[in-house]
């Protein structure tokens, strides 16, 4: 279980803005993150949820995994010309609860073509079951934070839609190179 946590802040940039600093450091920290093999947890304490992920990212973990985090942070100037580590601290003893951070993936247009396609040569395909399917899939698109990211191995760029659950109790597991798990929790303070 996590025991401590480090905050990176966004530093304001005259050319560009926080949503766009935000998404350098993600990018970057994804990077780094990969080597940590999933013991690092990731949450946005500025989260809202029509607007942006804020300018403050919150790392968990044990308090030499982020030492070595924030060392592996120092050396990458890509994160340190970005965002400013504050201290590692004990998470505190008084929290409000939990939270889970979800990567949500939206329809795209590519998805309703496979649809189309695939319900065409069954026959269930109709003018009423593609406007459904647009409603259904277009509000996920405008409801969450978001990240936009670009894939170091294909080259891709995309978007990293992010959830964030309330719970009640804690639930421990694995994390993802992004900090992210649909079932582990982080303490919210």
């Amino acid at each position: 279980m996590h025991s401590h946590y480090l905050e990176l802040k966004a530093i304001s940039q005259i050319e560009i803005t926080e949503v766009d600093v935000m998404n350098q450091v993600m990018q970057s920290l994804h990077q780094i993150l990969v080597n940590h093999q999933g013991n690092i947890a990731i949450s946005f304490p500025c989260y809202n949820v029509h607007r942006t992920l804020g300018g403050v990212i919150r790392l968990f973990g044990t308090e030499q995994e982020l030492q070595n985090l924030k060392a592996d942070i120092q050396q990458k100037s890509s994160i340190s010309d970005y965002a400013l580590p504050m201290s590692i601290e004990a998470i505190p003893d008084t929290i409000k609860g939990y939270l889970r951070l979800i990567r949500i993936h939206p329809k795209g247009q590519s998805a309703l073509r496979r649809a189309e396609k695939r319900l065409t040569a069954q026959g269930k395909w109709s003018a009423e079951v593609k406007q459904k399917m647009i409603e259904k899939w277009g509000i996920v698109n405008l409801q969450y934070p978001h990240i936009h990211l670009a894939s170091k191995s294909t080259g891709q760029k995309f978007i990293l839609w992010l959830k964030q659950e309330k719970c009640l109790k804690p639930v421990s597991g694995t994390f993802n190179s992004y900090g992210l798990s649909q079932t582990a929790t982080v303490p919210d303070f």
